[in-house]
């Protein structure tokens, strides 16, 4: 652990490092402008564990460090009310912005770059506002943010439960929910939040006892550190050529592109987005933690090396979530749609100017006052 982070500010830099790349990386695979240099870094976001699933393991992590234990000697209500206030804020966010992007998308119907699944059924207005109230509905590039709602809505009752000790009862209920997705009625993409959930109450129980795990992290050997270290991203750099192997299996071409297809189709499903089976779940967590491995031992280098572009970003997360949503609608309507340049000069230039965009919003705080920080 970096002792001079420690000691010079409360918050955790390499977390908001992660969480800057992980939105940067998933404007990117938004966007889809590809093929581009920059498919290096961003899988595409077809790889067996994504930027996606990270920035909620983030995301859960940190808000159980600032609004568990931080909050440890507060009383639960106060604790309480400013999860469920996040939870409505964000749940407004979401209606409003769906229902926005719904509407300017209407003008645009038959549009090659507009976004897929729009409601069209306007002489129904009704239907359209009640599914989206309803959370069944969502339209836009920020469709993250009703499962965010919900899950901070539930948040109060892990939260008792943590300050109670039950730990493993979180742990119970959120698994079993987990398995509950295969007997959802609703379509793969609407029963989502049964799968995800787990993702964000595991770290959200991570960063409650985030003290105490780095306090028996601290308690390792220098040597047992390093074995785990080595063993760690070792294992998450072996993984990652082998997906990146199977999934673009057809950019190789040659004799064994065609085993390396037969391999993919055959573990695949083993790695479902919607679904996030264990496979895919544990292989993201060797990824996210070699990863932040890697950032917190070289944090201050990172810090002052890319700090200044990642920081802001991850620091405003739920504004530049908001805003890359805008850039990502309007680029594909107005600039080009994905996949429509086959120039990897121009996809790139178009994507770095997009990421610019955001951080320029960020630095000058646009529109910061209206949209949700």
């Amino acid at each position: 652990m970096s002792e001079v982070t420690q000691k010079t500010s409360s918050r955790i830099l390499t977390f908001d490092i992660m969480r800057g790349y992980f939105l940067s990386v998933i404007l990117l695979n938004h966007l889809q402008y590809y093929p581009s240099p920059l498919a290096f870094f961003t899988g595409q976001g077809l790889l067996y564990a994504s930027t996606a699933e990270g920035f909620f393991a983030v995301s859960g992590i940190v808000l159980g460090i600032i609004r568990g234990r931080k909050l440890i000697e507060a009383p639960f209500k106060k604790a309480a009310s400013l999860l469920l206030k996040r939870s409505f804020q964000l749940y407004i966010t979401s209606i409003v912005l769906t229902l926005l992007f719904t509407f300017i998308g209407s003008f645009f119907i038959g549009s090659v770059g507009l976004k897929y699944g729009i409601f069209t059924d306007w002489n129904n207005f009704g239907d359209l506002l009640w599914k989206t109230l309803a959370l069944q509905y969502t339209y836009g590039w920020a469709d993250f943010l009703r499962y965010y709602a919900l899950f901070l809505f539930f948040a109060p009752a892990a939260l008792w439960l943590l300050r109670k000790g039950y730990w493993y009862i979180v742990v119970a209920i959120s698994l079993f929910v987990w398995c509950l997705f295969p007997l959802s009625p609703l379509p793969p993409e609407m029963s989502q939040p049964l799968s995800w959930q787990l993702i964000f109450f595991s770290s959200f129980i991570i960063g409650y006892y985030w003290p105490q795990l780095v306090e028996y992290w601290q308690t390792l050997s220098i040597k047992m550190r390093k074995v785990i270290g080595f063993s760690l991203i070792s294992t998450a750099i072996l993984t990652i050529i082998a997906s990146t192997l199977l999934v673009f299996h057809a950019e190789l071409g040659g004799v064994f592109a065609s085993q390396l297809q037969s391999i993919h189709h055959s573990i695949e499903l083993a790695f479902n987005k919607d679904r996030l089976p264990i496979t895919r779940i544990f292989i993201g967590a060797i990824w996210f933690w070699a990863f932040f491995w890697v950032l917190r031992k070289y944090e201050g280098v990172i810090v002052k090396k890319v700090g200044r572009f990642f920081l802001p970003l991850g620091e405003n997360s739920l504004y530049v979530y908001t805003i890359q949503a805008f850039i990502v609608f309007f680029a594909h309507l107005f600039i080009l749609h994905p996949k429509g340049s086959e120039n990897i000069f121009i996809n790139m230039a178009l994507s770095l100017s997009a990421l610019g965009l955001v951080w320029v919003a960020v630095r000058t705080k646009f529109l910061m006052k209206i949209i949700p920080r």
